[in-house]
């Protein structure tokens, strides 16, 4: 017994001294794999992060939409918050070109123009980072109302929704960032 309660209070330490040294590559790992840029916003490709809360329950509620954009030389953004309600939407008029949906509801705040520092490109590049791994950690289940996260490219090659969602600290970073510029 004296020989087994020895070796496991050798074998033990070691034991412990590998995971962590695994636990600190692997964490290395997905820090150097989650490393990215915003290199693909261009004067054609833009990028719109967006978050709908659930204050309407099924209605969904106020949509905080940032549109991020170059003029070739510099990165822009775009911050809209937009008015939920538990009225339906207005159908569009007739002949009238077509909107995204979250422009259906009211317009509350418009800035326009926001030329971004390193510091909120860095945090548009975190944002984008929290929410995949929010969608990846998040379970499917079915829902009728929950808050909406979303990452699109205007050219649709990079979409990341996950519904129902989490609280995206990072956009409220960057939305309170914007709007007291």
């Amino acid at each position: 017994m004296k020989k087994i309660a020895l070796t496991l209070i050798m074998v033990i330490p070691f034991m412990v001294s590998c995971v962590d040294e695994n636990k600190n590559e692997s964490n290395s790992e997905v820090k150097n794999a989650m490393n990215i840029s915003l290199d693909f916003i261009d004067k054609w490709n833009q990028l719109e992060l967006a978050h709908t809360d659930d204050k309407y329950g099924e209605w969904g509620g106020d949509s905080d939409v940032i549109l991020v954009y170059s003029d070739g030389e510099k990165i822009y953004a775009d911050y809209s918050k937009y008015l939920g309600s538990y009225e339906p939407p207005m159908p569009p008029k007739e002949n009238e070109k077509p909107k995204k949906w979250y422009e259906y509801k009211m317009l509350e705040l418009k800035i326009d123009s926001i030329e971004l520092n390193n510091v909120e490109i860095d945090l548009i590049e975190k944002a984008i980072v929290e929410l995949a791994k929010n969608k990846i950690n998040n379970r499917s289940s079915f829902s009728h109302a929950g808050i909406v996260n979303r990452v699109i490219s205007s050219d649709s090659s990079f979409i990341i929704k996950d519904y129902p969602s989490n609280d995206w600290v990072t956009f409220k970073k960057l939305k309170k960032q914007l709007t007291e510029k």
